[in-house]
């Protein structure tokens, strides 16, 4: 018996050493990463990750303090690197590309969401899609999607219009965007009309209860222990129920598509411009070496149904919430709205003449500056690296995570002046400021390969849906209402855009 004690109280001693090693020896005196500067750890179970999530601009406060390489701690205390050095970003987007990869221990819940297509995909597999995917996205196919654009628009208009004439003026946005952009998708994605605006979808309720859910602090936890637990998404809660639902459902009705497509293109009917139709018969020209694989074609319709929609529906939100803190700037884009198109009945612009507003455009490259969907972006590197002098070693466990702070790059004074933290869609008619950005220092999109490929999409439907908006309303705050940044799953308005809204009569 006394045996037994002694053998229990060993293991015991062994774990608590192991954890004491893990979670304080090697992440503060051993890590390579230690001569590195940056915030001490705040505790050793989560590390900084609390200041971050609950303290404005907490990056970029680092950054200013400690410079544009940074260690913090995150999760059981382990190293991250904060990175905000143009060149090693250029480095790691574009000239050696390949060599770092997005850590698949921090994705779960995306990869669940969005499939492992182009977004997820690493070294072979994504040069193949890339290449396979790029001519879908030409010129000329995204010019034939502004029609779509512009229909899901008034219809966006009507609902609204047809709340404010009942006397309702105050009103949730988030949902009206977040449906408006999930059928822009699904007609110019897949030629197949959700209908999400103007009826009961299953999709749309997915994706509410995905994305939209009250951001809670179990919700939270559950999805950001889920990388590193995978099990912990196996509890038999409501949380976990809501999102093993709502992935079901997105992924049920990819199948269904592509399966429906297959179909259409067998007994030879599939003609459309849409582009999982244009994928496929693409498809079918490419040697077998180079083609999609069916479960890779449903995972880029996951992907188009995540990325395609949501965040221009985020990026349209941040976009009304800024112009309706600043009157004069709505006013002034509106101007410019009823310049270019004097009838508001009659909004039909082209791809070039929604292109060509020059105050739209810096409405949309600000708000892209200030509140980017997506605020940062991870990576581990695969091959030893020096940067900024320090030695980063290669993969090895515990991982290093890399972050390329994208919010923290495009608010830095000595890239967009002093007035870098302030909505200024003018800083962008400035050929004094505008000499300083880059593609590495201006990452909406990110840049290189592995860029959105969808992103002249994405801006021109961002376009369309805000001036179709702003031409006919009047978006203001509401008082006592206040409106956060949500920065986890997506940098959206917290917990939702709510505006008073009044219509332009003339």
């Amino acid at each position: 018996m006394l045996d037994l004690i002694s053998l229990v109280s060993f293991f015991i001693l062994v774990i608590i050493g192991w954890i004491t090693y893990k979670i304080y020896i090697w992440p503060v005196y051993i890590t390579p990463l230690r001569k590195i500067p940056g915030p001490p750890s705040e505790n050793l179970f989560y590390g900084n990750f609390k200041t971050i999530l609950t303290e404005e601009h907490t990056r970029f406060k680092w950054v200013q303090k400690y410079g544009n390489i940074i260690k913090y701690h995150g999760l059981f205390n382990q190293p991250v690197l904060l990175i905000s050095d143009t060149k090693i970003i250029q480095d790691i987007l574009l000239n050696h590309v390949y060599d770092f990869i997005k850590p698949p221990h921090m994705m779960a819940d995306l990869i669940a969401m969005a499939g492992k297509g182009l977004v997820f995909a690493e070294g072979e597999d994504h040069k193949r899609q890339r290449k396979m995917m790029n001519p879908a996205f030409i010129h000329n196919n995204i010019k034939e999607m502004v029609p779509t654009f512009i229909r899901v628009a008034f219809t966006l208009k009507s609902l609204i219009e047809d709340k404010v004439n009942l006397g309702e003026s105050e009103i949730n946005l988030t949902s009206y965007l977040s449906k408006a952009t999930l059928d822009v998708i699904g007609l110019v994605g897949f030629n197949y009309d959700f209908n999400s605006l103007t009826s009961t979808n299953e999709l749309s309720e997915a994706y509410e209860s995905l994305m939209n859910a009250p951001n809670s602090a179990l919700r939270f936890g559950i999805s950001f222990l889920s990388n590193f637990i995978p099990s912990i998404r196996e509890f038999p809660i409501d949380i976990n129920k809501k999102f093993k639902n709502g992935c079901a459902v997105i992924d049920r009705v990819s199948k269904k598509l592509v399966e429906e497509k297959y179909k259409a293109a067998e007994s030879g009917e599939l003609k459309g411009k849409d582009l999982l139709s244009l994928l496929i018969n693409i498809n079918k020209t490419l040697p077998i070496e180079e083609k999609m694989t069916d479960n890779e074609l449903k995972y880029q319709i996951m992907t188009f149904l995540l990325a395609g929609h949501e965040t221009t529906s985020v990026s349209t939100s941040w976009a009304l919430y800024f112009l309706s803190k600043y009157p004069h700037m709505q006013d002034l884009l509106r101007e410019e709205l009823v310049k270019a198109f004097p009838d508001k009945s009659k909004f039909n612009p082209t791809f070039d003449e929604i292109n060509s507003l020059e105050y739209l455009n810096c409405v949309v490259k600000e708000t892209l500056r200030l509140n980017p969907p997506v605020g940062a972006t991870s990576r581990l590197n695969t091959k030893d690296e020096v940067f900024g002098g320090y030695h980063v070693p290669k993969v090895y466990l515990p991982n290093t995570v890399m972050i390329i702070a994208i919010s923290t790059l495009h608010q830095l004074p000595e890239i967009w002046g002093p007035t870098a933290t302030e909505f200024d869609p003018k800083r962008w008619l400035d050929p004094s400021l505008i000499k300083n950005v880059t593609n590495f220092n201006y990452l909406p999109f990110l840049a290189g390969t592995r860029a959105c490929i969808g992103n002249k999409v994405a801006l021109t439907e961002f376009k369309i849906l805000l001036s179709m908006l702003i031409r006919n309303f009047v978006f203001k705050p509401i008082e006592g209402f206040h409106i956060k940044r949500r920065i986890v799953p997506m940098n959206k308005p917290d917990p939702y855009l709510r505006l008073s809204v009044t219509k332009v009569e003339n």
